[in-house]
This record gives structure tokens, C-alpha cells and sequence, in this order.
């Protein structure tokens, strides 16, 4: 991802914006599913209704992300807002770097966690298709995906809050000079 390419556009392309809010809704919504689901009770009936609409999501959100990749390194990328502070501008890219990080971990780390899960074979695509499994079942790798699938989902709960918080601090307290929301609106 090159994020040193510095164009004069005043927004990110269509692409990316399309693709950044259709994979925020889907992460976000993902998030709050899977926090819901981990609190039901492992004996109650409809325990796994939402699993595999959370697997399909999951996988959605991982292409999504992929895609973003590419268009991001090869679009325009507006320049830093003018009125930033230098510490601002590492600060806001460290936190989108992370932010990358942390949804490449987390997609990636369920599709992992189903893949090493005894009792499935595949994510089931809305009964289109299914994506295969890409490792043998373990019980023990189960573990150790579902650890890193909540740790990034806590990672990136924590820099989306960040995220939010510095769009909001510009665009609230700061002035038109440093309002950076127009630029992926």
C-alpha cells in the first residue's frame, strides 16, 4: 500500500469509498453478531442459527478487504488535510495501517478458525457455493484461531474507536481546514 502517493484530489476514488463503507457496515454488523452469538448459551437451540450468515459475511469481508489493497496502492490519495499537525498525519496512519492489520487478522483467522473446525466442511455461500477448507480439522488450531479471531476483533473495536475519534475531533473541534470526513464521503 503506498500511502507516500500524494495526488491533488480532494476524495478517494469511488472504488475506495464504496468498498471502505460496505466493509465498515459488514465488520461492524459482523462484530456486534459475533458478540451476541459468543453470549448465548452453548446448550440453547438456535446457538448456531447465525453461524453460518456470520461465516458468509466473514468471507464477504475478507474479499472486500483483499480488494481494498490493490485500489488503495494504485488510486489517488488526497493529500494530508493542510491544517494537520505532523504528530496527526503518523498518528491517523498508523492507526489505518493497524486498522488493515486487524481486519485482514480477523476475516482471515475465522476463515481459519472454520477450517479447523471438526464439525463443518467449508463455508456454506448463502447454499451458492461453498469455500473450502484450508487446513485438516485440530481441535488445538481451533483454539489458537479463535484466540487471534478475538484478539483482532478487540484490536480493531479498539482502533475503529480511534478511528472515529480523530474524524470526529477534526471535524467537530478543529475547523474546515482539518475536516477530513469529505474526503471518503
Amino acid at each position: 500500500m503506498n500511502t507516500l502517493t500524494q495526488s491533488p484530489v480532494d476524495k478517494y476514488s469511488l472504488t475506495l469509498r464504496v468498498l471502505h463503507w460496505s466493509t465498515a457496515l459488514i465488520i461492524m454488523t459482523l462484530l456486534a453478531v459475533g458478540f451476541y452469538m459468543a453470549d448465548i448459551d452453548p446448550k440453547a437451540p438456535e446457538k448456531y442459527d447465525l453461524y453460518p450468515l456470520h461465516k458468509a459475511f466473514g468471507m464477504i469481508a475478507l474479499f472486500l478487504v483483499v480488494l481494498r489493497l490493490p485500489a488503495r496502492a494504485k488510486g489517488p490519495v488526497p493529500a494530508p488535510a493542510a491544517g494537520l499537525q505532523q504528530w496527526e498525519h503518523h498518528l491517523s496512519h498508523l492507526v489505518h495501517i493497524l486498522l488493515y492489520v486487524s481486519m485482514i487478522g480477523m476475516t482471515f483467522s475465522g476463515y481459519f478458525m472454520n477450517s479447523t473446525y471438526a464439525y463443518v466442511e467449508g463455508v456454506d455461500m448463502f447454499g451458492l457455493f461453498s469455500i473450502p477448507d484450508i487446513t485438516p480439522k485440530s481441535e488445538y488450531w481451533n483454539g489458537i484461531a479463535h484466540n487471534v479471531h478475538s484478539f483482532f476483533a478487540w484490536s480493531f473495536i479498539v482502533l475503529l474507536t480511534a478511528h472515529i475519534a480523530g474524524v470526529v475531533k477534526h471535524r467537530m473541534f478543529d475547523g474546515k481546514d482539518k475536516d477530513v470526513l469529505p474526503r471518503m464521503a
